[in-house]
């Protein structure tokens, strides 16, 4: 006859479970699916046209469980902005304040290179991005507009200026306008690489081509005239002798 192995005995009163710490971290887990599941359906069809029902589905509970950790939409849309997106924008611009921003073109690369970051780890933020805060009347616009890293954009800025005046970069460049159009160059394309996608003998848009793309722009667009000039210098010299 086969012994079976005898279950395991209950534990004694000395040595009780961490319930509350167990619940504790089902509780984050739970809010952290809930909220990531959130984000997903607003990026694919806007905040709108999805409901708390939805959510819910996707995340494979019931309407009163998000409700149970949210409250109601506001709190949500509070919670995606603050925990999501505020974060996102925090881990960008921590490259001002690090070694790279001694060197503009080293500053510019590395906003580049955490903007593609964060948004490869959070792929529905470029069209929740275009659709909910670009665009006017999106529902984040406002709580956005209240959050917008002004400090960080200033300082960025005058670190470019002061390159500008020292010949370090394009003189012809606006400095506060710079970041915005590194914003445009990164988000907008990978926000509308579904359009361009469906568009009949379009390429495909591959993150890492587009970031080679986009560097190269910037490069271009930073370098100062003078180097610029003798760059078409020897390239036409080069041509004439060859």
């Amino acid at each position: 006859m086969v012994t079976r192995p005898s279950p395991p005995s209950a534990p004694v009163a000395s040595s009780p479970r961490p319930r509350g710490r167990r619940r504790a971290d089902a509780d984050l887990d739970m809010r952290e699916r809930l909220l990531a599941c959130a984000t997903q359906l607003f990026g694919e069809q806007g905040i709108a046209a999805t409901t708390m029902a939805q959510i819910a589905a996707a995340a494979g509970v019931t309407s009163a469980m998000v409700h149970y950790y949210f409250t109601n939409r506001e709190k949500l849309l509070d919670a995606v902005v603050e925990e999501r997106i505020a974060r996102s924008i925090a881990f960008v611009w921590e490259s001002v304040e690090g070694d790279a921003a001694h060197d503009p073109h080293a500053l510019v690369e590395e906003l580049v290179t955490r903007l593609f970051d964060v948004t490869a780890r959070m792929p529905w933020l470029p069209p929740l991005w275009l659709r909910e805060i670009v665009n006017e009347g999106g529902l984040l616009r406002e709580r956005m507009i209240k959050r917008l890293p002004i400090e960080q954009l200033q300082r960025f800025a005058a670190r470019i200026g002061e390159a500008q005046h020292d010949g370090r970069v394009n003189a012809e460049l606006e400095a506060p306008l710079l970041f915005i159009s590194i914003l445009a160059l990164v988000m907008l394309p990978l926000a509308t690489s579904k359009l361009w996608q469906s568009a009949r003998g379009f390429p495909r848009i591959e993150r890492e081509a587009l970031h080679r793309h986009v560097s190269a722009l910037l490069r271009a667009a930073l370098r100062p005239a003078a180097q610029e000039k003798r760059g078409r210098r020897a390239t036409t010299a080069k041509g004439e002798t060859s």
